[in-house]
């Protein structure tokens, strides 16, 4: 009798390990899921950092451009406004 309460004793012993093995496999994926995805949306948001940045300094190489061809058609202007040909 002692012994068919020893060999229950172990297998629900087992059955115990079995159950929090498979708990912290659980919670290992459910972390590591976790992780790779907050590493995809920091690659996101780099990505779009990045990308903004770019445009930024299109627009800002433009902006000089536009600038350079104002000043270049300022030049030619008294500074009433007209042209030195007019005058």
């Amino acid at each position: 009798m002692l012994s068919r309460g020893l060999v229950l004793a172990d297998v629900g012993t087992g059955v115990v390990v079995i159950v929090v093995a498979g708990c912290v496999v659980l919670v290992v994926l459910l972390v590591a899921v976790s992780m790779r995805g907050q590493q995809r949306q920091r690659a996101q948001r780099h990505s779009e950092t990045r990308r903004d940045l770019d445009q930024a300094q299109e627009r800002a190489v433009q902006a000089e451009h536009e600038r350079d061809i104002a000043r270049e058609g300022g030049e030619h202007l008294d500074p009433d406004g007209r042209s030195q040909a007019d005058a």
